[in-house]
């Protein structure tokens, strides 16, 4: 989909707003919700979190749940609910 040369600038605008966020806090994520029942996450990673990947030899997934872990504090400490009664 070609944008028109305004949406173009915002656009642009909130990629590098994105990309500085991710630079200053590691991870930056965002989500929208384009459409009823449809919802997009985009996720910008730094640099710094890529190179250290690189050298710990980090599969795609770690870096994921790194970037996951980094961008949520405390989304994997979620204690699992009691099941409920039929």
């Amino acid at each position: 989909m070609k944008l028109d040369p305004e949406d173009q600038i915002i656009a642009a605008a909130l990629h590098q707003a994105a990309f500085e966020e991710a630079n200053e806090r590691v991870v930056a994520a965002r989500i929208e919700f384009p459409h009823e029942g449809y919802a997009k996450v985009t996720m910008t990673i730094s640099r710094e979190l890529v190179d250290r990947a690189r050298a710990l030899n980090w599969s795609t997934g770690e870096l994921f749940a790194e970037a996951i872990r980094i961008a949520l504090p405390g989304a994997f400490n979620i204690e699992a609910t009691p099941p409920r009664a039929a």
